[in-house]
């Protein structure tokens, strides 16, 4: 039996992969599937992303300080030394952008001068004064990280896969 993550490490696994994804593809939907234009449906998919989106920096940071005083549990040996670092390398760039993409988002809304809630209770305080200059290049950066952080979701999803139907190693024994 492979050695697995703890139980509070696997909630966080789910319950943060249970938030960013539709998160994620709300506003995908929000920015790349409805028409160009404000619109009440837009209006209120970007609130319900913002509202939950706000909440995915607490639970990093969180995660963060519970992995810097917990050890992972090591990866087979039958994963080669190269994909090893390319794991630890790629859950940094995970990390990285699980902060930066609400971060760039906040920023943002801050510049456009909305505001921004957190589940609907929580009020947030601006980071930077309404700036309306500012604010589309704080949103191509959103978009940017958003996208990329997308990819490394989904090819962090795939690579689970690939352990579990190609190489049919213990890598997604450990995780699940």
């Amino acid at each position: 039996m492979p050695q697995r993550y703890s139980l509070t490490a696997r909630l966080f696994h789910w319950g943060m992969a249970a938030i960013i994804i539709p998160v994620w593809m709300i506003g995908f939907s929000a920015g790349r599937l409805l028409p160009r234009g404000p619109s009440p449906l837009k209006g209120e998919l970007l609130s319900i992303h913002k509202e939950i989106a706000s909440t995915v920096i607490i639970l990093v940071v969180l995660r963060m300080a519970w992995r810097a005083t917990h050890r992972p549990p090591a990866l087979p040996e039958s994963v080669p030394e190269e994909q090893q670092i390319a794991a630890r390398v790629l859950q940094g760039c995970l990390y990285l952008l699980m902060l930066s993409t609400p971060l760039t988002g906040w920023l943002m809304a801050s510049a456009y001068g909305a505001p921004v809630q957190m589940l609907w209770t929580v009020h947030l305080p601006a980071l930077i004064q309404k700036t309306p200059l500012l604010a589309p290049t704080l949103g191509v950066l959103h978009q940017f990280s958003a996208w990329i952080l997308g990819v490394l979701i989904t090819g962090h999803i795939v690579a689970a896969l690939m352990h579990r139907l190609s190489r049919r190693d213990q890598v997604m024994d450990m995780m699940l």
